[in-house]
């Protein structure tokens, strides 16, 4: 009896033994398992960081890109020969107001070769349905039918009040939707999820429907084509997108152009006019209220419903009272020394940051009340604002425009208004939607991919009778599908870090400048808190650049970073001889802001402007900028680029030679 329970301990013994190693084994693989997941999060988490800074200080350079348009007219030497290009005809001479359907029938021919929807007005639920299949199948609406369709929507909207008012009672939800930005896919995704548009399943669509993606032009016919079928039922909200100058940027003006060739410059003049005409917001039962962007603490919902919301075609070019207060300010406010950093972007050729758009003059000032300037800084507030957890409101240096609000606010506003429920967009959530203000305020954003295939989900809300959010998210998924968690993260940073090694070989002389501020002995080294530094004082991005420094500098074993490593794989496209370095970084760094410019210029869409014109506009951007650029150095590049010398240039080919390329990636692709 004594060996058989000495051998059955021995058994438990060895089985104890076992499960130990087992247990032991499942918990390193757990560890290893969430140090894997923490660090591909956190590669995502920085790469979408990456991409957000990007943007905002693109979104700041845009806001120079529009005082250049109100610097270029007051300083132009001919302005009869250049107003034109920012003072575009109104829409009465190109497109008449009195201009009905019959007579655009008359007046543009849709020839029997075209086999796209061949709309009649009023549109059906039939003509809707046409238009979803023919752009499923990537066909093109005919340019009449187009300036049918937007002539008939202008209608329908003016007839709409600044705030629109909705109840839940006539139907069971209301669906709300985010930021679009050209992503046909996505809103296909949404009325194949969710449903068309119809009496039963009405949707408010809170701006932002169009630049960044491809098929803006799309979006925009389809909702305005569910608008004037279901003007009850469907709801658009103006976004800070819905702005002409904003697409001259972010590709709209474009799009519309290359797809509408022959009557491009009549629908985007007449798109100007309906996106002024666009509802600034919607009010849920009296207690949810969406608009784009979101409030400041000066936010009165009152004043916004009684101006004239046509009246500001653009939020980037303020009425010239507004401006003309600025500069009044300008000459009574005292200046104050640049700190360093800004110093030394001014050096090397950038222009004291700008402050944000809407905090035009100082607190307590005597200038007195200007009804304008009241009308653009509510709706800049409402269409450009972003809130924070912090309370307050103050200026949004990150964008350019607008102001940060706190949850103080939020309530300020609840309390007059007997609110409970702010829906904004406006702003990338990796989720497509966040609560923020204790639950008061949500972001829904609805384009999926948004940065780069696989960085963000899209959502959208449905909001009951009892007004409780439900939200509904989705991604778009073309290639993500057939890639692992740690493929998907791999794509959005690689592209993420290609995009901030562009940015920082663009203001390479700033940064060699920083970094020799603290290399003193010469060295080429520097240590990475310097480093980090020197990179922040002159990109201002905000980024964790200690965290960065791997993926963007080389380091010697003593702990210093190689600060010049930083620009080893980047060069400029093509190698330009007759170009000085300094014209060349400038050129790549405006290379996005010239090309809007010569855009416009180029009146015959041919893609060349004269050597006269091309000199004018430069002379005209250096002295707005401050840069200092020696004009023999570009004479010389531009005469070089004129081949068959005939007085022109193709600027596209000429802006081309001015982008940068990665080397190990040129190596790869050849």
């Amino acid at each position: 009896m004594g060996s058989i329970f000495g051998t059955m301990g021995c058994s438990s013994s060895v089985a104890d033994r076992r499960s130990e190693k087992v247990i032991r084994a499942a918990i390193l693989i757990q560890n290893w398992y969430r140090l894997t997941m923490a660090r591909i999060e956190m590669r995502r988490r920085y790469s979408l960081s990456i991409f957000q800074s990007i943007e905002y200080a693109d979104e700041q350079d845009q806001l120079q890109l529009s005082n250049f348009f109100t610097f270029m007219l007051d300083h132009c030497t001919h302005p009869d020969s250049v107003s034109h290009i920012f003072t575009s005809p109104s829409v009465p001479q190109v497109v008449d107001e009195g201009l009905c359907l019959t007579e655009f029938e008359k007046k543009i021919d849709v020839p029997d070769s075209y086999y796209g929807p061949r709309l009649s007005f009023p549109l059906t639920v039939e003509d809707a349905n046409a238009l979803l299949h023919a752009f499923r199948n990537e066909q093109l609406l005919h340019a009449r039918y187009v300036l049918q369709l937007l002539c008939e929507t202008r209608r329908v909207l003016k007839e709409m009040p600044n705030i629109t008012h909705l109840s839940t009672s006539y139907s069971k939800e209301i669906t709300v939707c985010g930021d679009l930005h050209g992503n046909l896919d996505d809103l296909l995704l949404i009325f194949y999820k969710n449903g068309l548009p119809s009496e039963q399943n009405r949707y408010v669509f809170n701006g932002d429907f169009v630049d960044r993606g491809k098929n803006s032009m799309e979006i925009l016919i389809i909702l305005f084509a569910f608008l004037l079928i279901y003007p009850n039922d469907l709801h658009l909200n103006r976004g800070n997108h819905e702005d002409y100058i904003m697409n001259l940027r972010y590709g709209f003006t474009k799009e519309v152009s290359k797809k509408y060739k022959d009557h491009g410059k009549q629908i985007l003049c007449l798109l100007r006019d309906v996106f002024s005409w666009l509802p600034l917001a919607t009010i849920i039962d009296s207690k949810v209220l969406i608009l784009h962007g979101g409030i400041s603490d000066t936010t009165d919902l009152d004043f916004l419903n009684g101006l004239e919301r046509n009246k500001l075609k653009s939020l980037m070019r303020p009425p010239k009272s507004v401006r003309d207060r600025q500069n009044q300010v300008k000459e009574t406010i005292p200046t104050t020394r640049p700190n360093k950093h800004i110093a030394n972007r001014n050096a090397a050729g950038k222009t004291q940051q700008i402050s944000s758009l809407g905090s035009t003059e100082p607190s307590g000032s005597n200038l007195p009340p200007d009804p304008a300037l009241k009308e653009w800084k509510q709706i800049l507030d409402i269409l450009w604002s972003d809130p924070r957890s912090q309370n307050g409101c103050t200026p949004n240096k990150c964008r350019g425009g607008g102001c940060y609000f706190g949850p103080d606010v939020t309530a300020k506003l609840f309390e007059k208004y007997n609110l409970k429920m702010l829906i904004r967009s406006h702003e990338f959530k990796p989720e497509g939607y966040e609560i923020s203000h204790d639950g008061k305020v949500i972001t829904i954003f609805s384009a999926s991919n948004y940065y780069e295939e696989g960085s963000n989900r899209g959502a959208y809300i449905k909001l009951n009778p009892e007004l409780i959010p439900r939200f509904v998210q989705y991604r778009v998924s073309k290639y993500t599908r057939r890639q692992n968690l740690r493929e998907r993260v791999g794509t959005i940073e690689s592209s993420a870090l290609k995009s901030l090694r562009e940015k920082i070989y663009a203001h390479r002389s700033e940064l060699t400048s920083a970094f020799a501020q603290y290399d003193l002995n010469g060295t080429g080294k520097i240590s990475v808190n310097d480093w980090a530094a020197a990179m922040e004082s002159v990109l201002q991005l905000e980024l964790p650049w200690r965290m960065l420094r791997s993926q963007l500098a080389q380091m010697n074993p003593d702990g210093e970073v190689d600060f010049m490593s930083c620009f080893y794989d980047l060069k400029i496209g093509q190698p330009v001889k007759e170009v000085q370095p300094a014209l060349v970084e400038t050129l790549c760094r405006y290379r996005k802001d010239l090309e809007i410019i010569f855009n416009i210029i180029d009146k015959d869409h041919s893609g060349l402007i004269s050597l006269e014109e091309f000199g004018q506009t430069w002379k005209l951007f250096t002295s707005h900028l401050g840069i200092d650029v020696h004009d023999e150095s570009l004479d010389k590049l531009v005469l070089s680029i004129d081949y068959n010398k005939d007085g022109h240039i193709d600027f596209n080919e000429f802006l081309e030679a001015f982008h940068v390329v990665h080397r190990l990636e040129k190596k790869a692709n050849s």
